[in-house]
């Protein structure tokens, strides 16, 4: 990686502190500067836009650079493995479309090697009988079955013959009845 990279967060700390800087200074000036011009009999709005545009280019440069540095952060962070937070993240996905572009439910949500592993932890610990963990295993087996169940349903389904699936349908009142061909 390029020494840009590698710094990335760095830069846009540093970023941040400068326009946050830039920005205050601009306006402390800019102020000073005005009242310079009304005890002086200067050009008041000049003084005071030239200043107030530079104030507001700094503050907006201070967004951008906040934005990217806690987008920078966020992108780093090791989110912790929940069932109940992707659940939550599911819902809140469900109710605000943009979220779920995001993808959160899916980054915090345990896989099923977390989740085993979790399990035979507190077994080999002790926190749990052998008992326990069977049942637990067997749940867990189950769970991720039912992840992904509906697809090995579509793919036996989808693997029936015409014949077998037109033989258990019931036939419709607005389709007519086919006779088999006569030789």
């Amino acid at each position: 990686m390029s020494w840009l990279a590698d710094n990335r967060l760095l830069l846009l700390f540093a970023a941040v502190v400068l326009t946050t800087l830039g920005a205050v200074g601009a306006a402390i000036v800019g102020v000073v500067a005005t009242l310079g011009a009304l005890l002086g009999g200067g050009a008041v709005v000049q003084t005071f836009a030239a200043f107030f545009l530079g104030t507001l280019l700094l503050a907006g440069l201070d967004v951008v650079f906040s934005v990217a540095l806690v987008r920078e952060l966020a992108r780093r962070a090791s989110l912790p493995k929940s069932r109940r937070a992707a659940a939550f993240l599911a819902r809140a996905e469900s109710l605000i479309p943009p979220l779920a572009a995001l993808g959160l439910s899916e980054r915090v949500a345990p896989s099923f090697e977390d989740r085993h592993e979790a399990l035979t932890q507190r077994y080999v610990e002790g926190e749990i009988t052998e008992a326990t963990y069977e049942r637990e295993l067997q749940a867990l087996l189950d769970d991720a079955d039912a992840e992904t169940g509906p697809l090995d349903d579509v793919r036996v389904d989808s693997g029936r013959s015409a014949s077998a699936a037109s033989r258990n349908a019931p036939q419709s009142e607005t389709e007519p009845e086919r006779e088999p061909a006569r030789e």
